[in-house]
């Protein structure tokens, strides 16, 4: 039952320490998007008007919500849930 407890602390751990941020994701619609995500997110960074910037992240410890307004203007709309360094797209 130790070991199993042990396995499961580690995962979680590895999970937690490879949580991506919100500029990993930034990086990520970067490189798949190219100049037109580029593009969309400095647009969306000066729609919004708030110093965080258009796209946001909810932390859950061991993985991530991304998301796009919310706050003000612009509607929230989820864009990407982010775990163990990689992303799922909402769509």
């Amino acid at each position: 039952m130790k070991k199993l407890l042990l396995f499961f602390a580690l995962i979680m751990g590895a999970l937690a320490l490879t949580n991506p941020s919100e500029a990993d994701y930034r990086e990520h619609v970067r490189q798949k998007e190219g100049l037109a995500g580029t593009v969309g997110m400095a647009m969306a960074d000066l729609i919004s008007g708030d110093e965080k910037g258009g796209i946001q992240r909810e932390n859950f410890i061991i993985g991530s919500r991304f998301y796009l307004g919310g706050d003000g203007i612009l509607p929230r709309e989820n864009l990407a849930s982010g775990i163990a360094g990689f992303f799922i797209d909402a769509k």
